[in-house]
């Protein structure tokens, strides 16, 4: 992560940073957002890759077929374990009915917007709120922060891995971006961002006390919150 990508996320929102915090606590807590979020990636399943998995699929079906022939006209056959047939069916199966886009965007959703508001709340110590000016049109702070962190996250991705041919799958080759093109335009990264802001400023006490009734926003949101405080803000 370059040295700088925290000041940059500071400049982008425009806003007076918490008493005991730096920009270089900011910048850590980027780069534990992107550890944690590159930990949950899945490489997406594209076209070309579905038509293999359905060709391993068919492969499999014919390979078992010709078995059971052989089998039943008694010739030796690989001894396998029990159900093996049908665990590598329904694994093949199942890969071949993901979406690589939709996946993406899900764990940018999922996992990325909790841990970027997080940072901003700990950065500024203020509940992020999603503005977006529609007569000047232009982000408020919250918004402002979430894109510079997705441009700086993008960044960082493109120097550690562009040799990786994995990573490169994940997270794009470093020339357009990957989580930076995944955020949704304009306004509507506000209507992207608004459940996990609203599950927040809901529950304006939800650090302290256990509701047992939070939202899956509000879980992530406090999870986030918590695990960014102790590895990172923990000495601000």
């Amino acid at each position: 992560m370059p040295a700088d990508a925290g000041q940059k996320l500071i400049d982008a929102a425009d806003r007076p940073l918490a008493d005991g915090v730096t920009a270089n606590h900011v910048r850590d807590g980027l780069c534990f957002a992107a550890k944690v979020s590159v930990a949950a990636l899945r490489i997406p399943v594209k076209a070309e890759a579905r038509r293999k998995l359905e060709s391993a699929r068919n492969a499999l079906a014919k390979y078992d077929m010709i078995m059971r022939d052989l089998d039943a006209e008694g010739l030796p056959v690989p001894s396998l374990p029990y159900g093996w047939f049908k665990q590598a069916s329904d694994h093949l199966d199942a890969l071949s009915r993901e979406s690589g886009g939709k996946r993406r965007t899900y764990h940018v959703r999922t996992h990325v917007y909790p841990y970027l508001l997080a940072l901003y709340e700990l950065s500024f110590a203020e509940v992020p709120t999603a503005y977006y000016y529609d007569a000047e049109q232009k982000d408020g702070p919250a918004l402002s922060f979430v894109r510079q962190a997705a441009l700086e996250l993008d960044k960082a991705y493109a120097k550690m891995f562009a040799r990786s041919r994995v990573t490169s799958a994940l997270l794009g080759d470093g020339q357009q971006g990957t989580l930076f093109v995944s955020l949704p335009e304009r306004d509507s990264l506000r209507r992207a961002l608004e459940p996990f802001i609203k599950a927040r400023a809901d529950i304006p006490t939800w650090f302290n006390v256990d509701t047992g009734t939070e939202s899956d926003e509000a879980s992530a949101y406090r999870y986030a919150h918590n695990l960014l405080k102790f590895r990172v803000f923990q000495t601000a």
